[in-house]
């Protein structure tokens, strides 16, 4: 989270966006998913409220309380909550506070982490990244750094 000040707050979020252009009196818009309550829906940028406006309790369909007008247009988004605490493979601290999440303090001075790499990974031209070894890397899975990008493994 570059540039916020404070503690970082867990957990945090990701975003999906979903984009539509209504058909005439149309109501029932189909997304890739979603938890009840975490979906916020605009109709030609103007927020709508849940439960009044629209509903979004079936995990897939946004059902607008009154048709939409033709080539009106909705956007849907998708909050799916992350808890950076128990991310597999994320990392954690170590120390004074015992076995923490990904935000350290005074007195954690041990950055743990997985020794199997289990996810396809490519280091882009733009980045660097580092790593505590030993690092192995699972059968069937690539590790990829691209020209320009740099990996470090201490």
């Amino acid at each position: 989270m570059a540039g916020y000040l404070g503690n970082i707050p867990v957990p945090q979020s990701t975003q999906a966006r979903h984009n539509y252009t209504a058909t005439a009196s149309q109501t029932t818009f189909n997304t890739s998913g979603y938890t009840a309550g975490f979906v916020d829906v605009y109709l030609n940028g103007v927020k709508l409220i849940d439960g009044t406006d629209f509903t979004a309790t079936n995990g897939s369909d946004v059902v607008l309380t009154t048709g939409a007008t033709l080539n009106d247009l909705l956007e849907v988004l998708i909050f799916t909550a992350v808890d950076l605490s128990t991310a597999v493979g994320g990392g954690r601290y170590k120390g004074e506070r015992g076995t923490n999440g990904p935000a350290a303090a005074a007195g954690d001075i041990f950055r743990v982490h997985e020794q199997t790499l289990n996810t396809n990974v490519t280091i882009d031209a733009t980045e660097n990244a580092l790593a505590s070894g030993p690092v192995a890397v699972a059968t069937g899975v690539t590790l990829t750094v691209t020209t320009g990008g740099n990996l470090s493994i201490v």
